[in-house]
């Protein structure tokens, strides 16, 4: 089974309302596509995944969700990396936000 990972987007927040964030220490967030190459059985092969990243002066902090066999075609999981990146998404809401669409 062979996974290939594709960065979709990023989005840069210096104006949290968190302490520590700043333009000088801002958060990244980077949103990107896996598409699991299996058998043509397979309903499933795309998934997504969020890194979130924020650096200030004495440590860097990382945080990451993904999730893979969520999306039968591409265009699908191209939709859902623009409404995160539109709504500025990080990893912890990722598995909620999954959920609620797989439940419509």
């Amino acid at each position: 089974m062979e996974k290939s990972v594709e960065v979709y987007g990023s989005v840069t927040i210096c104006d949290y309302i968190d302490k520590g964030v700043t333009k000088e220490f801002p958060i990244n967030l980077e949103y990107y596509k896996i598409h699991t190459c299996m058998p043509k059985n397979v309903e499933k092969p795309y998934g997504i995944g969020i890194i979130k990243t924020h650096k200030d002066t004495l440590e860097t902090c990382m945080e990451k969700s993904e999730f893979s066999h969520i999306f039968s075609q591409e265009q699908e999981a191209d939709k859902m990396l623009e409404l995160l990146i539109e709504n500025e998404v990080t990893p912890v809401a990722l598995r909620d936000i999954l959920e609620d669409f797989a439940s419509i």
